[in-house]
C-alpha cells in the first residue's frame, strides 16, 4: 500500500490532527506574548507555527506511517532574517521571497524520490477578504508574474539570479492569511468552533480569499494535490529555476540551526528565543530512523544531520557552534522539511 493511500484512508482524522496542531501553535504564541505583555505580530505567529505546531504534526505522521514500515523525519527551523529579491521586469522593486517553506520528500521502495514544496508569504489579519496594500504590490508581482530576480542581502546567495517559469501564479507559492484576533474571540478559529480555523491559504491576487485552511492544504501537499514538485539537487543547480529556489531556501534555513544566537526559550523541544530576533535559527528535529534523511544529509552532511536529528539529547547543535557576537545571521525563509521513506530495510 502506498503512503498516499495510507494517508487518504485516515484523511479526516489526519486533517483534524493537523488543525489541532496549528491551533496549538497559535495559542502558544498568544500565551508567550501575554507573558511578555506584548501583542503578537506576523513573525510571532510564523514562529509559533514553525516551532510549536510541528512537533505535534510529526507525532501524528509517525503514529500513522511507522506501523506500515514507513520511516518519518521532520526538521522545522525558524528564520526571521528573510532573503530579499530584486527584479526589473514588470516593475522595479524588491521584496521578501517568503516567510515559510513546507517541503516534502518521499522515497518509495522502488523508484526515484518524489519532492513537493509550498512557499508561503504570511499576512496577519482578521479581514476576509484581505486587500493587498500598495506597499505589498512587489510581493504580489513576484508570486503572480515570477519576473526573473536576483537575491539581495542574502549572504552567499547575494547576486545570484533565478528564472522561475511559467510566468504565472502556481500552487507552490501562496499566501497564508493568519487570523490575528485573540483566542477568546469565537471566530478567531482558536476555540475549535465548526467551520473556523486560524490560518487560511490563498492563491496570489489583489484580493486574498482563502480556498482552504492550512491543515487541509498540508494534507494535499503530502499527496501532491497542491504545492509544486521540485527536482533533485544536481538537476536543480543546472537550471536556476523553481527547483533551485527551493534548494536555496532549504540550505539557508537548515544551516541556520548551526549558526544562531543562544537564548532562553524553554517551553518547546529544541527551540530558543525570547524575542523574534533571538529565535532566528531555532529548530525542532526528530526522526524515527536515519534512513529518510537523504535531503537533510545532502544539505548538511552526514555528521551534522546526525547531530541535528539526534534523539538522545535536547541540546541543539548550535550550542556547539556559536555565532560570533555582532555577526549577521544568514538570511533564510523558515523551513519545515518532512521526509518519509519505505526503504527501512535497506538502512
Amino acid at each position: 500500500m502506498s503512503v498516499a493511500t495510507t494517508l487518504w484512508e485516515v484523511r479526516q482524522e489526519l486533517v483534524q490532527a493537523f488543525h489541532i496542531a496549528i491551533i496549538h501553535g497559535i495559542v502558544a504564541t498568544w500565551q508567550r506574548c501575554d507573558s511578555l505583555e506584548t501583542i503578537p505580530q506576523e513573525p510571532d505567529f510564523v514562529g509559533g507555527l514553525v516551532l510549536e505546531s510541528t512537533p505535534l504534526i510529526y507525532w501524528v505522521l509517525k503514529s500513522i506511517l511507522a506501523p506500515s514500515g514507513v520511516s518519518v523525519s521532520m526538521c522545522a527551523v525558524f528564520c526571521h532574517q528573510k532573503p530579499e529579491v530584486a527584479f526589473t521586469s514588470f516593475q522595479k522593486g524588491t521584496c521578501e521571497l517568503g516567510d515559510v517553506l513546507f517541503a516534502y520528500a518521499h522515497t518509495p521502495k522502488v523508484g526515484l524520490c518524489r519532492r513537493n514544496a509550498l512557499l508561503c508569504q504570511a499576512k496577519a489579519s482578521a479581514k476576509q477578504p484581505y486587500h493587498i496594500h500598495i506597499s505589498e504590490k512587489n510581493q504580489l508581482c513576484l508570486y503572480s508574474n515570477w519576473p526573473d530576480f536576483e537575491y539581495q542581502r542574502s549572504s552567499n546567495l547575494t547576486g545570484q539570479k533565478r528564472f522561475v517559469t511559467p510566468k504565472a501564479p502556481h500552487a507552490g507559492a501562496q499566501y497564508l492569511l493568519i487570523d490575528d484576533r485573540p483566542p477568546e474571540e469565537p471566530m478567531s478559529g482558536l476555540l475549535g468552533f465548526p467551520g473556523t480555523y486560524p490560518i487560511g491559504c490563498c492563491m496570489p491576487d489583489e484580493t486574498l480569499r482563502d480556498h482552504s485552511h492550512l491543515a487541509s492544504e498540508l494534507f494535499d501537499l503530502f499527496i501532491f494535490r497542491t504545492g509544486r514538485p521540485f527536482e533533485d539537487r544536481k538537476t536543480a543547480s543546472q537550471k536556476h529555476d523553481w527547483s533551485h529556489v527551493v534548494w536555496d531556501l532549504l540550505e539557508a534555513g537548515m544551516r541556520n540551526t548551526f549558526n544562531r544566537k543562544i537564548s532562553g526559550r524553554y517551553l518547546s523541544p529544541r527551540t530558543a528565543g525570547g524575542t523574534i530576533d533571538m529565535m532566528d535559527g531555532s529548530s525542532f528535529a526528530m526522526t524515527t530512523s536515519l534512513v529518510p534523511l537523504s535531503t537533510a544529509t545532502e544539505i548538511l552532511g552526514w555528521q551534522k544531520a546526525s547531530i541535528l536529528y539526534a534523539q538522545e539529547s535536547d541540546i541543539p547543535p548550535d550550542n556547539h557552534i556559536k555565532r560570533e557576537f555582532g555577526e549577521e545571521p544568514e538570511a533564510g525563509v523558515s523551513v519545515v522539511l518532512i521526509e518519509t521513506s519505505e526503504r527501512e530495510a535497506e538502512g
